[in-house]
């Protein structure tokens, strides 16, 4: 009798679909700078010539629902203590697998009135690291001193919605990151969590499990009685 409780006990967890555990999804871009200045081993280059894609592939949501998401640029910091600006937004794709980049601003140094957004207004139609048409979503902006620190950009509902959508539109996207001027760091960290879609309530499968076992604990007893009555 207690070998069949356990089975049925047994059942009623395999039951739960796999899905039914919440993951955490975590993805770090190559290293594509030189470890120089007050940067680190996994230096990716912003350098204030250019504006950059990074686009990730091949994720797959199935029976999972997105619950929060960060993207990190670790002990990053200004080249100098001019002004500066770093311009982040999220694509639904970029035309380059993996990192992308072109060249959008001239000068040594690059003039402080160059600053402007390459993934924002006219300049976004013309930008060639995106197809037309390609969807975004402004993440943030920060301008940095000369001193290393952490900067984290936490989703909010409007920016995860967008996430979603992106992500169920072709299981991948990109980040566009325009750096006006040139920032050193230790790379970048992009993660975010998932719940299952739709689970059975915990208090469901004990009612369930208690069920069965009740059944046949039923069962049993009507078997014994049918077999004392014969005696």
């Amino acid at each position: 009798m207690k070998k069949t409780l356990i089975s049925l006990i047994a059942l009623v967890v395999l039951g739960i679909p796999a899905t039914a555990f919440a993951d955490t999804f975590t993805y770090r871009p190559p290293a594509t700078g030189a470890n120089q200045g007050n940067g680190g081993p996994n230096q990716f280059n912003l350098d204030h010539h250019e504006a950059y894609t990074w686009q990730i592939s091949n994720v797959n949501l199935a029976g999972q629902t997105i619950t929060g998401a960060t993207l990190t640029f670790h002990n990053i910091s200004n080249w100098d203590s001019n002004a500066n600006m770093l311009f982040v937004h999220l694509l639904d794709s970029a035309r380059n697998a993996g990192v992308g980049s072109f060249v959008d601003a001239a000068g040594v140094p690059v003039l402080p009135s160059q600053i402007a957004d390459n993934f924002a207004g006219n300049l976004y139609l013309s930008n060639p690291l995106v197809n037309p048409g390609t969807a975004n979503t402004f993440l943030g902006q920060h301008s940095f001193g000369t001193t290393g620190t952490d900067w984290t950009i936490t989703f909010n509902s409007a920016q995860l919605a967008a996430l979603t959508a992106y992500l169920q539109n072709g299981n991948n996207i990109a980040f566009g990151f325009d750096p006006d001027c040139h920032f050193w760091n230790n790379g970048i960290t992009f993660s975010f969590t998932t719940a299952p879609t739709s689970v059975p309530e915990p208090t469901t499968m004990i009612l369930l499990g208690s069920g069965l076992a009740g059944m046949y604990l039923k069962k049993r007893r009507r078997k014994q009685a049918e077999v004392n009555s014969e005696n």
